[in-house]
């Protein structure tokens, strides 16, 4: 189970119990400690609360061809004065019938999948009105709900213009990376399982690791996202990344990232061959989109070879082993 989903389970254990009749009193301070552990508690615990007094959810979910309607309990319409004596085994079935469909259900039905293959790039518009670009080579997937509006960017690049809605904020999953936001315009871009790249262009974003905020972004602001620590990164001056125009600017970036944003642009695979090319410290301006032409300037600039075969391009020290 993701951290994000034992959040949401949580969340929902503590609104069941403390909608019994009876309350422990010594389950108090264990309620206070989890709520104080993590804002994305208090948030997640705020959303599911207003989701258990939505009788629209469970109506729409009663409606739903899937889900036999006898296995929905009715909303819960229940007088808070008399929410303590009869009422509390209709409340408690009530609360587990929305959180399956809360973490089983509505996910499923709600998650839109986009994916562009290497060298495409595709503009989509979300159900909420705001627009994504996605770069070569990228998967992303997308929730609107409701209560809540995100997105997890799998691989590759995306550009988002996300639209501002009080209610619904927006959050981007980048491993685990985590980027809020409630309008405006950014860049994310997953260089590798461990390490995102952050850019604003309009507005304001958090930026934070599981959940937790480290480091607010505003327009020209950008952040690096390394093995769970945030770095903040010198101003841009760009009015929309660089990707889109099909260039790179690298600051010490490991070989690997530079290659990895090249391979969204061929059909390919280029492999590096040497743990320690991987790791080779880069800087530059690359032109990505143009295969050979990045690889010439790899080749020129950090003594390597670049040995073309008919299934995959190698990166090897120079002077290794011929072709593969």
């Amino acid at each position: 189970m993701s951290r994000e989903s034992q959040i949401a389970e949580d969340a929902a254990a503590w609104i069941d119990r403390l909608n019994q009749p009876a309350f422990d009193a010594a389950a108090g301070p264990d309620f206070d400690a989890w709520m104080a552990a993590s804002p994305r508690h208090r948030a997640v615990f705020a959303e599911m609360q207003a989701l258990w007094q939505s009788e629209a959810l469970v109506e729409a979910l009663g409606t739903a061809a899937c889900v036999p309607a006898a296995a929905i309990p009715p909303a819960p319409r229940v007088d808070r004065a008399r929410r303590g004596r009869g009422s509390a085994p209709r409340l408690a079935a009530a609360a587990c019938a929305i959180l399956v469909a809360i973490l089983l259900l509505v996910p499923m039905l709600a998650t839109t999948r986009y994916r562009t293959g290497p060298g495409e790039s595709r503009t989509v518009v979300l159900a909420d009105g705001s627009r994504v670009d996605l770069s070569g080579d990228t998967e992303l997937h997308v929730r609107i709900l409701p209560w809540h509006r995100g997105a997890e960017l799998v691989r590759g690049e995306a550009y988002f213009d996300i639209r501002h809605e009080r209610s619904r904020m927006f959050r981007v999953a980048s491993g685990t990376t985590s980027v809020r936001v409630l309008g405006t315009a950014f860049n994310v871009d997953r260089q590798s399982p461990t390490r995102t790249a952050v850019v604003v262009y309009r507005g304001a974003v958090e930026v934070g690791v599981a959940g937790e905020a480290d480091l607010v972004l505003h327009k020209g602001d950008g952040a690096r996202v390394v093995d769970g620590q945030v770095t903040a990164q010198p101003r841009i001056a760009a009015s929309a990344p660089e990707w889109k125009s099909g260039w790179f600017e690298a600051s010490d970036v490991p070989l690997a990232v530079l290659i990895g944003k090249v391979q969204r642009y061929s059909a390919r695979p280029i492999l590096l061959e040497d743990r320690g090319l991987q790791v080779l410290p880069i800087s530059g301006r690359f032109h990505i989109s143009d295969t050979d032409r990045a690889l010439q300037a790899v080749e020129a600039a950090y003594q390597v070879d670049v040995a073309y075969g008919k299934d995959a391009i190698a990166i090897r020290p120079a002077g290794g082993p011929g072709n593969p």
